[in-house]
């Protein structure tokens, strides 16, 4: 796994565990978001487990990631998989995240 692509994974596991969801947004190409979900501050995150990055092609790898959260305003125990596509168009300088995050109100 690419440095930078290691610690860019890393720090989106981190912003979803714990920091505020709309900055999953950030991890984005710029230009390629449409718009942010309104409702995120209601969402606790209580598990994130990985499948580790594989690479899919040049400057492409891809991770799965289950993550288990609460609708703090219903109490409401959820899952959601996130499918995760990382793409450097530098040659690994900078990695970005090719799909939007997941849609926890599905």
């Amino acid at each position: 796994v690419p440095k930078g692509l290691g610690l860019k994974a890393d720090a989106y596991e981190d912003v979803t565990r714990w920091r505020e969801l709309s900055k999953l947004y950030a991890f984005m190409a710029p230009g390629k978001v449409s718009e942010i979900p309104q409702g995120l501050d209601r969402v606790r995150v209580t598990h994130y487990e990985s499948s580790g990055l594989r690479q899919t092609g040049p400057w492409r790898w891809e991770q799965t990631a289950v993550i288990d959260y609460v609708l703090t305003d219903r109490q409401v125990v959820k899952r959601v998989v996130d499918h995760q596509i990382w793409v450097s168009e530098d040659e690994g300088k900078t990695w970005y995240r090719e799909n939007p995050p997941p849609d926890f109100f599905q």
